[in-house]
């Protein structure tokens, strides 16, 4: 089972004036158009932002040959975020760890998880997935470097 996603970024305006959207998704097993819209208000919304980090080439130099991958999730909610790992689209439930919220200077709130990745794996070309809620960030050898 793969997972794929899109993101369309507007100004708060346009994305209120021009609703609905109509998002396509074609597929040789078949297609889906669904309609998409925001409801919320934008001053009273939550906001996220997550970021993968993939482990270095030096980070498995170590006598265990294992390292670790770091998903980042930075918004404007003080509660910890949801982090799931997927490793080659199987949730992972062993070798994570995921620390609560921590505020940041900006005031906003930081909740990391790490999930860990042996050599092998990792040069095998495994597909590590970060979902937070509907978001997923996507991480392979093959993925960072072509």
């Amino acid at each position: 089972r793969y997972t794929a996603s899109s993101r369309l970024s507007l100004p708060f305006a346009d994305g209120k004036t021009q609703q609905p959207f109509y998002c396509r998704a074609k597929h040789p097993k078949g297609s889906r158009y669904v309609e998409v819209s925001n409801p919320g208000e934008c001053p009273n919304s939550v906001t996220s932002t997550i970021t993968i980090h993939p482990p270095s080439h030096e980070d498995f130099e170590g006598p265990y040959r294992n390292s670790s991958i770091l998903c980042q999730v930075r918004g404007s909610r003080q509660l910890p975020a949801a982090v799931r790992w997927l490793k080659n689209g199987v949730l992972l439930k062993d070798g994570i760890t995921t620390e609560g919220s921590v505020a940041d200077s900006k005031r906003a709130y930081i909740t990391n998880s790490w999930a860990t990745v042996t050599e092998a794996e990792w040069d095998a070309g495994t597909v590590f997935t970060c979902q937070v809620d509907e978001d997923v960030r996507n991480t392979s050898k093959a993925l960072e470097c072509g």
